[in-house]
């Protein structure tokens, strides 16, 4: 059976239409429609119902793109990595990377780099639950740092470290002398928090309900550095990773930890389970196991 004319079937079963598929594909609509009638009278069969308006598979049609979506992306993963295998020290690895690892993690690739100075690392934002699980599997990542603890049958996550959650303030807030803070004590104070939809503002504000404490939400903000800008000008406070407010900070802003039995944070390395990797990029991943 012909790769290619798979590729195509699935195209137009994703895009669900055989113009946008074609379009897609860079190929005209008359060679779709031939290379999917070619496949139909190998298999003997209709993978497509002509006779209705809406695209519909086959009974067949959809087994076969359930099988052939599989095969697809085997094929994919072993493409892929033969041509890392072939390439060996000359390669581009592409990390996902939540923010607040940014400091650390500047140390891992001065170490790597004296191993492996060839190879070029590419880092990129994995803020978003489902952007995490599908840069592994589309296989525009080979790895990512994250707080998100991923199950899934194709994705492996190592548990890095787990770290504390720390006010910043400035230096003359009240906070700075407080023997203990707890989270009933941000009751009156103007919060500022990541996006909702992040992984860390949502355990935040699930131990603020969990603690039964309504916190004063005054600004919700994307970047952990806008926030820390937005602290300093005295516009509010801040919960954060104690990783990321443990380094250059400024000199009127403080941190101090928050006690809380809800607000520890576990931070993972995510890999493909059964992906083959070249040896540079299994040493990057045991140098981010071991400097972390």
């Amino acid at each position: 059976m012909d790769l290619r004319r798979m590729y195509y079937f699935n195209a137009t079963v994703k895009y669900r239409s055989f113009s946008r598929a074609a379009k897609a594909l860079h190929i005209s609509q008359p060679s779709l429609s031939n290379a999917i009638k070619t496949l139909e009278i190998e298999i003997n069969a209709p993978l497509i119902e002509r006779t209705t308006k809406q695209f519909q598979l086959t009974e067949l049609g959809q087994q076969f793109y359930e099988r052939s979506k599989s095969l697809l992306a085997q094929f994919e993963v072993m493409d892929t990595e033969l041509k890392e295998l072939a390439k060996g020290e000359q390669l581009e690895i592409r990390l996902g990377m939540i923010e607040s690892a940014n400091y650390w993690f500047s140390q891992v690739i001065t170490a790597y780099k004296k191993q492996y100075p060839h190879n070029q690392i590419t880092l990129m934002d994995t803020l978003y639950n489902q952007t995490v699980r599908q840069a592994l599997l589309d296989l525009n990542v080979h790895a990512v740092i994250t707080n998100q603890h991923i199950i899934d049958l194709e994705i492996k996550s190592e548990l890095l470290y787990t770290e504390p959650y720390f006010v910043l303030i400035k230096r003359d807030h009240p906070f700075a002398t407080k023997e203990k803070i707890s989270l009933v004590d941000f009751a009156e104070e103007s919060l500022i928090i990541g996006m909702p939809e992040f992984q860390t503002s949502a355990q935040i504000l699930k131990a603020f309900e969990q603690e039964n404490v309504t916190p004063h939400i005054q600004y919700k903000i994307e970047r952990f550095e806008m926030i820390k800008v937005l602290v300093d000008e005295g516009l509010g406070i801040a919960i954060l990773p104690e990783q990321y407010v443990t380094h250059h900070l400024s000199d009127r802003l403080l941190a101090r930890r928050v006690h809380s039995q809800f607000l520890n944070r576990n931070v993972y390395l995510s890999t493909m389970k059964d992906r083959t990797f070249p040896e540079s990029i299994l040493k990057l991943f045991e140098l981010i196991k071991t400097m972390h």
